[in-house]
């Protein structure tokens, strides 16, 4: 039988899955408790889990700024017991469905630019390099920005069961 998974909301009851994935997903630069609870319950931000098989196993973080059309995708983690299983490629699927949702026309991020294995999947999607950000990381680590423009207008995209304001995301 096949692995289930589904992308949802996540509320302030995934604040201690979300921690577990921030210290087994990254090294450094990690959000803290506290922050993430803000991000959940305050922030002008929309929190993705992806669970399979009723176990949450990866998370996203987007932030929206008033009046842009821009979404930022400020975070997205995966369990690494469950990478390789196109779990990533889904929840990067379902931000890009909230920006659109929300009239966005592009998503932004930035990445590590010794993380080869993110930045592959990011331009397998269609995501560019706009530009390298020295010492971005705390560790004195380069970043990258890339960028993705949303057609709005003529999406096939698959459905993905991720509720915003009481609706699916298409």
């Amino acid at each position: 039988m096949a692995a289930q998974s589904m992308v949802r909301i996540g509320t302030a009851k995934d604040l201690d899955a979300l921690v577990r994935l921030e210290k087994v997903g990254f090294a450094a630069d990690r959000f803290e408790r506290e922050q993430l609870l803000y991000l959940l319950a305050k922030a002008h931000a929309t929190t993705l889990i992806v669970e399979q098989d009723g176990q949450v196993c990866g998370a996203a973080i987007m932030a929206w700024r008033r009046n842009s059309s821009v979404g930022r995708l400020y975070s997205i983690v995966l369990d690494p017991t469950f990478q390789g299983r196109g779990l990533g490629s889904k929840l990067l699927r379902a931000c890009e469905a909230a920006a659109r949702q929300r009239g966005g026309d592009r998503v932004s991020l930035e990445v590590r630019a010794d993380n080869r294995r993110a930045i592959g999947m990011y331009e397998r999607h269609g995501y560019r390099m706009k530009g390298a950000l020295p010492g971005y990381y705390a560790d004195g680590g380069t970043g990258l920005r890339m960028v993705k423009g949303l057609d709005n207008r003529n999406h096939t995209a698959v459905r993905l069961n991720v509720p915003h304001n009481g609706h699916e995301i298409p």
